[in-house]
């Protein structure tokens, strides 16, 4: 059975070693190449093919975080693994947005790391225990604010719908507009209620009131 190839970017060669040390002993997986930053990275791509990188954010000459836009539009079949000393939401957010499958920290317990690269392998995601603890607490804090989420949970079509919705645009209109059957129109909006907790068009339309979409 053929190994899933592990490609490493880290600019702390220490880290790239004990990282690599952990994955060779695995017997499924196998290290065909390191980087010392994004720049590097990009180019070992262009000639070694492999499944999944194991990449930090803060690298030098091209981060972490251009590296996944970039791995997401010429390498789609690549998988990527954040493991960073970052574990704050904006960098956990960004990163995500643009295509990584996975976000460890590097403080999180050494023997996560294989369990980690096989879920990604699976096609599932993974989130450091630490993370998503920062996650629950932010939403919990978020609920006693009465805040709102964010748009940028919303796909760009969920947002088109929205708009629309707002506009007060009928489905049937809406599937007229953007070529779409009246169906895939109401899926969309169920997923927007279930996303951002609302019931109704009222309270859809409120929602986008507040973030100013209308």
């Amino acid at each position: 059975m053929a190994k899933n190839k592990i490609i490493i970017a880290d600019d702390h060669p220490l880290i790239r070693v004990g990282i690599k040390g952990m994955i060779d002993q695995d017997p499924d997986l196998t290290v065909v190449g390191e980087a010392e930053n994004g720049e590097e990275l990009l180019a070992l791509l262009a000639h070694q093919k492999c499944d999944l990188v194991v990449t930090d954010i803060s690298m030098p000459r091209v981060d972490g975080l251009t590296a996944v836009k970039k791995i997401r539009e010429e390498f789609p079949q690549v998988k990527i693994l954040i493991l960073s000393m970052l574990k704050d939401y904006p960098h956990f957010q960004e990163v995500i947005a643009h295509g990584a499958n996975g976000y460890m920290v590097k403080d999180d317990a050494p023997d996560q790391l294989i369990p980690a690269i096989k879920m990604i392998l699976k096609g599932k995601k993974y989130v450091s225990p630490s993370v998503t603890t920062m996650l629950v607490d932010k939403e919990l804090h978020s609920l006693d604010r009465g805040e709102t989420p964010s748009l940028e949970i919303l796909t760009k079509r969920e947002r088109e719908i929205l708009s629309m919705v707002t506009a007060g645009m009928a489905n049937k209109v809406i599937a007229s507009r953007l070529n779409l059957s009246v169906r895939t129109v109401e899926h969309h909006r169920a997923n927007l209620t279930d996303k951002l907790g609302l019931k109704d068009t009222a309270s859809l339309v409120k929602y986008a009131l507040s973030k100013g979409l209308a």
